[in-house]
């Protein structure tokens, strides 16, 4: 067998009680890990036209061959299924996690997991050295988050690991994570509530086994490279900051294996408790949270074709955000829920709404929200309609809505039901040209494909941003060698293809790997400063380090034309998978189109839909795929070996 894998994937029928192993090593070579071995098995137990809601319905969730390894990042899972959450029909996509979770499964003998059919009660799945067994969770079904974990922990020991959903998950809430404690998720695409269907309440973990690597020397060598082009982090931050310490131990870190400052990294609060009755918050608790949730700025106002966001305001800790952060992750409620609807019901309250199906409007009173993430994990009231989404929720309240909400709803939540990110005019400064990449990424996905893009390329508008001329100066040569045009990254819509396909094939090549998308691929060399950054003439980074990293891991001399041509494949598997299930077609790609009418909210610059529709063309050709339907044509299946999805 190869390194990397222990070679075992495990196989849970809830309804039958039967357990079975597959073995990883049939997919490993072509489809490299993670999302790759996800979607093909997802091919072979996916039924078609199938509600979330299904006991047929398998959740996934797959390691890659660096997962536990020594490799910067690496400690991650990916969870696949049908989201419940894709508007307006469920369809498949996938969902990464961080932390410890993925690493002890692959330490206690499973590269991953497939679970199907639907318990009568309420279960937990105990795993431990290569056994498994389901067991049962009533005394635990009702808890919190924290909660379930705290009481695993007591019965198998302080290094278990759990994945868990909380009563959001119980409930349904088509946004409901899969949680990770304390603070990694697997968070948009609502598996949380695949699993509460299920009555899956948790998966719990305890290994002590090691994972093999192929070649030890060239692996630490590999790593130890890895590492030294990555310690800057993102490659905004790398303008500013060179991370040469280790993170100290009082300073939590997101993955195994991570030790980058990303400036996404986490933070420790001491939190009064300010809204009692609930018995969540303890008093002068200590957490970790994600700070860029917690801007004492105002965020993400924007105003442009007919549309109004108001901004997001009044979450700062000391105002209450660090308790409805915390709250969120305890009742396992997607964290976006706080971005989506705040504005929306700022809005409301801005054309003098009061009320809405008797709920007073109070959307900038962090008391007021935390009462309402309540009603929507328990479907208490207006929390029932909006448990179901805001895209959904707006459906069933139109007649009490001027058409304004409508829309803005659509805006907040524009691709097939996903909240808006990256993509120049809601979230985070994205000019052209990277709202163009976005906005064909997100045509032609299931989800919001800018979450794992970020240092692909949608970061560097931040570099962009800071200094035009110089930026292009220095990025037109490598544009020329990537993506055969200097025009590529350009303020235009041209010679936009092979870029946009690259990064998606770097953002599946990362989640089969898997690798965190902060610090991964590394475009640019990392810099001391930002004179070092504007004296450099060649600013290439390495674009290897992935394939060194998997070849001396798993003993396959992958090339990273290899990995990428393994991504392509899973790329178009997952394209098949959405044709053939689900009914996925040009149409629907072109749904997204509206958005990008809107101008972009930092350079004004906006589509026109006969642009759009002829940007779709030359993808769909860049692709091989037919130009009417958006199907891949025979021959390209063919050639990637996916002869058996014609």
């Amino acid at each position: 067998m190869m390194g990397g894998w222990v070679g075992n994937i495990l196989l849970v029928n809830l309804t039958t009680g039967r357990i079975r192993y597959l073995d990883t090593m049939k997919y490993a070579e072509e489809y490299i890990g993670g999302r790759g071995i996800a979607a093909r098995i997802a091919w072979e137990w996916m039924p078609s036209d199938v509600d979330a809601f299904d006991p047929r319905v398998p959740l996934i969730a797959m390691t890659g061959p660096l997962t536990g390894t020594p490799a910067p990042t690496s400690g991650r899972i990916v969870f696949c299924s049908i989201s419940p959450r894709a508007y307006p029909k469920p369809w498949y996509t996938h969902s990464t996690m961080g932390g410890f979770f993925g690493s002890e499964l692959k330490y206690a003998g499973f590269d991953g997991f497939v679970i199907i059919g639907q318990s009568d009660e309420p279960v937990y799945i105990w795993i431990c050295d290569g056994e498994a067994e389901i067991r049962e969770a009533k005394d635990l079904w009702g808890l919190t988050i924290r909660a379930v974990e705290r009481e695993l922990r007591k019965r198998h020991g302080h290094d278990v690991q759990v994945a868990c959903i909380g009563p959001a998950g119980e409930n349904l809430v088509r946004y409901a994570i899969i949680s990770h404690p304390p603070e990694n998720a697997s968070g948009h695409s609502g598996f949380g509530a695949v699993m509460g269907f299920k009555r899956l309440k948790a998966i719990a973990v305890r290994g002590t086994g090691g994972i093999r690597i192929a070649d030890p020397g060239g692996f630490l060598k590999a790593c130890k490279h890895a590492m030294n082009m990555a310690c800057t982090g993102t490659v905004d931050a790398m303008l500013k900051i060179r991370y040469e310490k280790p993170i100290p131990a009082t300073r939590p870190i997101c993955s195994q294996s991570c030790s980058v400052n990303c400036r996404i990294g986490q933070v420790v609060f001491n939190v009064p408790r300010r809204f009692t009755g609930k018995g969540i918050i303890r008093a002068h608790q200590s957490f970790c949270i994600g700070g860029i949730w917690l801007s004492s700025k105002p965020q993400a106002e924007y105003e442009g074709g007919g549309i109004r966001v108001p901004p997001i305001t009044g979450w700062e800790p000391e105002k209450g955000g660090a308790e409805l952060h915390m709250l969120c992750d305890d009742l396992g409620i997607d964290l976006w829920v706080l971005l989506t609807l705040q504005p929306w019901f700022a809005r409301c309250v801005e054309l003098g709404m009061k009320e809405l199906r008797g709920l007073k409007l109070r959307p900038r009173n962090a008391k007021w929200f935390h009462e309402l993430l309540y009603a929507i994990a328990y479907r208490k009231g207006i929390g029932d309609i909006l448990a179901e989404d805001l895209r959904r929720a707006v459906d069933r309240l139109k007649e009490d809505l001027p058409e304004e909400l409508v829309r803005l709803a659509e805006t907040l939540e524009f691709a097939y039901g996903f909240p808006a990110h990256r993509e120049g005019r809601i979230w985070d400064p994205e000019p052209l040209p990277f709202w163009l990449v976005s906005a064909l990424m997100y045509a032609t996905e299931s989800r919001d494909p800018t979450i794992c893009t970020h240092s692909s390329f949608l970061l560097l508008a931040e570099i962009y941003l800071d200094d035009r001329e110089l930026f292009l100066k220095k990025l037109k040569p490598i544009a020329a060698k990537l993506w055969g045009s200097e025009k590529a990254i350009e303020p235009s819509f041209e010679d936009k293809i092979q870029l946009t396909i690259w990064c998606q094939h770097r953002h599946v090549l990362l989640d089969c790997l898997p690798l965190c998308d902060f610090v991964f691929p590394r475009l640019l060399k990392p810099f001391k400063s930002k004179k070092e950054w504007v004296e450099e003439e060649d600013v290439y980074g390495d674009l290897d380090i992935e394939a060194r990293l998997f070849s001396t891991c798993t003993g396959l001399e992958y090339t990273t034309e290899d990995l990428e041509r393994a991504a392509e494949r899973v790329f178009n598997l997952e394209r098949m998978i959405l044709v053939k299930k689900f009914g996925r077609n040009r149409r629907i790609d072109e749904q997204v189109a509206p958005h990008f009418q809107l101008p972009c909210s930092t350079d004004g610059t906006s589509i026109s839909p006969e642009d759009f529709r002829r940007l779709l063309d030359e993808y769909y050709r860049g692709r091989r795929w037919d130009v009417r339907t958006g199907i891949p044509q025979t021959e390209k299946l063919r050639e990637l070996g996916l002869e058996y999805c014609i």
